[in-house]
């Protein structure tokens, strides 16, 4: 059974929502320089959330974190972002291969809400 997603809601604006987000996917200096294990950043393919035409995501991101170079061992963080004016409200999710517990992507996840909480104290969140 999948992992329900991270669903958030905050104050902080889209532009400091998504700066956090990329800093908190990204990897050591070392295996983005030396390995190439970096993470790279891509538009999601497509989800269940292309069915909700009426309320579709103002912003959506993929960052895959790096295996090395092996496909097999790459996880995914998804994150969806709607702006409802006074908040904003973001799903993530974990996407994950065949050689991947999404154990990396997890704790990601976890350093992007600690980071979005530290700019808002407000921050409500739940699946975590």
């Amino acid at each position: 059974m999948a992992k329900p997603p991270v669903e958030i809601t905050t104050q902080a604006s889209m532009e400091e929502a998504a700066d956090l987000f990329r800093s908190a996917m990204r990897v050591s200096w070392w295996n983005e320089n030396i390995t190439g294990a970096g993470t790279t950043f891509e538009q999601p393919r497509g989800s269940v959330f292309d069915q909700l035409h009426q309320d579709r995501p103002d912003f959506a991101v993929m960052a895959l974190l790096g295996g090395r170079g092996a496909e097999i061992q790459k996880s995914a963080v998804h994150m969806y972002m709607w702006d409802r004016g006074a908040h904003r409200e973001i799903a993530l999710g974990v996407g994950r291969n065949l050689g991947s517990f999404g154990i990396k992507a997890n704790r990601k996840i976890r350093r992007f809400v600690d980071a979005l909480s530290d700019v808002d104290p407000s921050l409500e969140f739940t699946g975590i």
